[in-house]
């Protein structure tokens, strides 16, 4: 129970830096109460996995795969920022509503948007990057562009061009001759994403495939190509992944 006060006023101390939850109805309740907050749904709702330090260590992580999140390195695969970049609390506040699909990570909906929010606030407090770093800010998304067949052709040689077969294969099934080889930021193995899979782990949405081909996501093998791409060519190659999901499921 001392470990559980500690952390707390560790995390009141990080949180000063940190903006207050401001919840639908316009309420706002104070850096501390959110962190407090947060603190209790997260050891309710998230230590078992993430450890009660946020270190990814908890009682069921050995059992995962993929292991669970280490908050307080501050990396986060899912966001709208660019490669190397803090993650708006928007983007952690997706993440905890929609969960990650594929993964142990549950969605969260149910939970009042109250808690959802000071959640996110604790999760920042975990981390010294989020008070050392400037908030970033999202990348530009670019009205979405239908799927036609046209888009799904200039995809595909979008695909072709970037070398994603390498990692994802010829078929994007995940088994690209580096396939074996890849390991994330901590050293663990890691395999590509079969983007055959109805389901995507960043979401499914046309605008979600926009970001993680734009952004990255940090910690693994998976490159930003936001330098290397034109908006036109990535909304390409998202509809592109995603006819292969709509494909798959049509056998």
């Amino acid at each position: 129970m001392n470990m559980r006060v500690g952390g707390l006023s560790m995390a009141v101390g990080v949180a000063i830096a940190l903006v207050a939850p401001t919840v639908a109805d316009g309420t706002e309740e104070s850096l501390a109460e959110a962190v407090a907050r947060g603190r209790t749904v997260y050891m309710e709702q998230c230590a078992s996995c993430h450890g009660v330090r946020g270190d990814g260590r908890g009682e069921a992580a050995a059992y995962l795969n993929p292991p669970p999140r280490n908050f307080t390195t501050g990396v986060y695969k899912f966001r709208s920022t660019m490669s190397g970049q803090l993650p708006t609390d928007d983007d952690l506040l997706r993440t905890i509503t929609i969960g990650i699909a594929g993964t142990s990570m549950d969605r969260y909906a149910e939970l009042p948007e109250r808690d959802r929010r000071a959640l996110v606030v604790y999760l920042k407090s975990l981390s010294p990057r989020f008070d050392r770093e400037q908030a970033s800010t999202p990348i530009p998304l670019p009205p979405p562009r239908p799927l036609t067949t046209e888009s799904a052709v200039r995809g595909r040689e979008v695909y072709e061009r970037m070398q994603c077969a390498a990692c994802h294969g010829d078929g994007a099934r995940g088994d690209g001759p580096l396939a074996d080889d890849l390991s994330d930021a901590g050293g663990l193995p890691i395999r590509p994403a079969d983007l055959t899979r109805p389901q995507l782990k960043g979401g499914k949405a046309p605008e979600s495939v926009y970001r993680s081909v734009m952004t990255g996501l940090d910690g693994t093998p998976m490159p930003s190509y936001g330098d290397s791409l034109m908006p036109e060519e990535a909304w390409d190659l998202a509809l592109y992944i995603l006819s292969l999901s709509l494909r798959e499921g049509t056998r």
